[in-house]
């Protein structure tokens, strides 16, 4: 047994699957809360068009996620149900966070004033 397997590959969707079968680089030995395993699903998805999974992607890059709070949100695998024992403010900043990253506000278009325009009429509005 390999105590340091590499790189995690993924293979394409579907395919022959061979009973038994367990490689290096397979999704069988490994599991789905596997950081490895959960970041090269997200690439795959973003390389094959799939938005939610590049903006993701980008928000496990950038700190604003964990990678298992994006492998939830892709139903990659399933969050522990609660015990009571955590607190329910951490589970709504949580999805505030993730709904900030799948649904940003629009950048609103700067109106087209001059520094010039908007510095002149204060000054006439000082003076009168």
């Amino acid at each position: 047994m390999d105590s340091e397997p590499g790189v995690f590959k993924l293979g394409q969707h579907g395919g022959k699957r061979l009973k038994g079968q367990r490689n290096a680089n397979g999704t069988l030995k490994r599991g789905s809360n596997s950081v490895d395993y959960i970041i090269a699903r997200l690439e795959r998805d973003a390389r094959e068009g799939c938005r939610e999974a590049g903006v993701l992607l980008n928000g496990i890059r950038s700190g604003k996620i964990s990678t298992y709070a994006a492998g939830c949100e892709m139903n990659y695998t399933k969050r522990r149900e609660p015990n009571g024992r955590g607190s329910e403010n951490v589970t709504k900043r949580r999805d505030w966070v993730m709904h900030k990253l799948l649904n940003p506000r629009p950048v609103l278009k700067a109106q087209e004033k001059t520094p010039n325009a908007a510095a002149s009429s204060s000054v006439e509005g000082k003076s009168g």
